[in-house]
């Protein structure tokens, strides 16, 4: 490559899912080395919360690390219409050549029910508390909506206690700011309603670092520990992960965390006679902070 010619990199369609997602991490180091400037949208069909805010994340990294905004070129008019609703494109993390026309964007009226917007929390604890109680008022607000397929009369308590307990990892544990999205849609005959909150800052491991007993275990088995055992780096019977865990585990639902190089992935039981399963892996491309997904199916 030439120094100072433009160069654009295409993405792969590889947002429909936490594991998909990897091809596109796996392109962070890429976009660093050959000092890529525009990321090429065009091959995208679909794009769910985890994948949306974890390009965010890339695209906030690479501005933090170069000083310079990458572009979205070539942007699907679905894909579009999608990233303006949510707020993705008001973040102020890319750069877009070609904004929608006013008549083709969603009316905030049609889709609102059902999604909670791209949401900063910040890592001060005053400014977050503030935004985290926005949060759950917005959630409160729209619960009956997100929750369609699955309310019940704790359901939404359950909800309101994780997204306090998650965001609250934030600016307690990664010395950084994260952002916070929600969802639920329709992949055939099936309804997800998805909750995503990440930051790019020390991760999980390193957040126990000061804890000997966690100090010679792989990044997967520490975030093992930390959702399976009520544990906190900060708070000696801290609960966190661990409380947000048993609280999926009653919805049936699943839980992703991306930590480093480090991931595990837990799916409760689905029907009565089933078991919870938890899968773990270290041989992950680099990617600062951490990234939590919890899914419920139905």
């Amino acid at each position: 490559m030439t120094d100072g010619i433009e160069t654009t990199l295409l993405l792969p369609d590889r947002c429909r899912d936490v594991y998909a997602f990897e091809d596109i991490i796996g392109l962070a180091m890429r976009i660093s080395r050959e000092r890529v400037s525009n990321l090429d949208l065009s091959a995208l069909s679909f794009i769910e919360p985890y994948s949306m805010l974890s390009l965010l994340l890339l695209g906030r990294n690479h501005m933090r690390n170069t000083g310079e905004r990458l572009g979205l070129v070539n942007i699907p008019l679905n894909i579009h219409q999608y990233l303006a609703r949510m707020d993705f494109l008001s973040a102020g993390v890319f750069d877009v050549a070609s904004r929608l026309d006013e008549k083709l964007l969603y009316r905030r009226s049609s889709f609102s029910n059902r999604v909670i917007e791209v949401t900063d929390i910040p890592g001060r604890e005053r400014e977050s508390v503030r935004a985290i109680a926005g949060v759950i008022a917005v959630f409160r607000k729209r619960a009956r909506h997100i929750l369609k397929y699955w309310l019940n009369t704790e359901i939404i308590d359950y909800f309101v206690t994780v997204i306090s307990e998650v965001c609250q990892n934030i600016f307690e544990h990664s010395l950084d700011s994260g952002y916070l999205a929600m969802q639920t849609y329709s992949v055939g005959s099936e309804h997800v309603v998805r909750l995503v909150i990440m930051d790019s800052g020390i991760g999980i491991r390193e957040s126990f670092s000061a804890r000997e007993e966690l100090a010679s275990l792989a990044g997967s088995h520490v975030i093992e520990k930390a959702l399976t055992t009520p544990i906190s780096s900060k708070r000696r019977f801290g609960y966190g992960l661990c409380q947000v865990n048993a609280i999926i585990e009653k919805l049936k639902g699943s839980i992703y965390i991306r930590s480093g190089e480090s991931s595990a992935t837990v799916l409760h039981k689905q029907k009565q006679s089933g078991a919870s399963h938890m899968f773990l892996r270290d041989d992950l491309a680099p990617f600062p902070g951490t990234q939590i997904s919890i899914s419920l199916f139905g």
